[in-house]
């Protein structure tokens, strides 16, 4: 089984918004990485929204042809509360089905990548079945450098450097203990991090399309461009 936890629980703080309700070709942000994930095998998505969000979420979703196949859930106070929230919905219902958990996978997804194509979906879950957990992103093609604040102190061979984006796919196994005992991390910078910090090997799976991140309002205009030329006006 194939699941997704769409996260889109974000405040606005750095945008003035929030982003994840910024129109796209005619549709708001996170149900286009909802689309993503279904179109790249996800059987079922569970977007974790703040609890103001979840009525308005689910009224928008209620007329999307793929209703039957998402459910809001609350989020927390942060992206690895919230995710753990998902992750917590996804296992109860796994385990009422007496599902063998080495068969099921969990792709976490930030609602604020809506452009992640379906065959790099679909890699990152084949790569995490083989390896219990794999992410998605990209060689880094900058020249590095560390600095300490104001000057140069040294540059980084980028030859070993990846770029880590999401999805990042769990196996079922590896859930409970990673994200619902008391000894789980409780502030991982993301969930790749998380699989590190337990000592699980995490797979790197190259994307093929663009995956940026809506993070700035600089990026605002070029993902509503993309957005015009991937989807036009099409509507709910």
């Amino acid at each position: 089984m194939l699941f997704a936890i769409v996260v889109a629980a974000g405040r606005g703080l750095r945008m003035g918004f929030k982003k994840q309700f910024f129109s796209l070709a005619g549709q708001p942000m996170w149900t286009r990485s909802v689309q993503a994930m279904l179109a790249g095998g996800a059987e079922q998505v569970v977007v974790v929204a703040s609890a103001e969000d979840v009525d308005a979420m689910s009224e928008s979703m209620a007329n999307c042809q793929w209703a039957d196949r998402c459910v809001v859930a609350v989020g927390g106070d942060t992206r690895h509360q919230s995710v753990v929230a998902g992750m917590r919905h996804i296992y109860e219902q796994v385990t009422s089905l007496e599902v063998d958990l080495r068969d099921v996978l969990v792709g976490v997804h930030d609602a604020a990548r809506p452009f992640v194509c379906a065959e790099d979906v679909s890699n990152t879950y084949a790569c995490a079945r083989a390896e219990g957990v794999a992410i998605l992103g990209t060689g880094c093609k900058d020249t590095v450098k560390w600095y300490d604040g104001a000057y140069v102190d040294h540059t980084v061979p980028r030859e070993q450097l990846f770029l880590a984006q999401t999805p990042q796919v769990i196996r079922g196994d590896i859930v409970y203990r990673a994200y619902l005992t008391d000894s789980s991390p409780q502030s991982p910078t993301d969930d790749s991090a998380l699989m590190e910090s337990l000592g699980y090997r995490v797979a790197c799976v190259e994307s093929t399309h663009y995956n940026g991140k809506v993070t700035t309002p600089a990026d605002l205009d070029y993902a509503r461009w993309l957005a015009s030329k991937l989807w036009g006006e099409e509507k709910l």
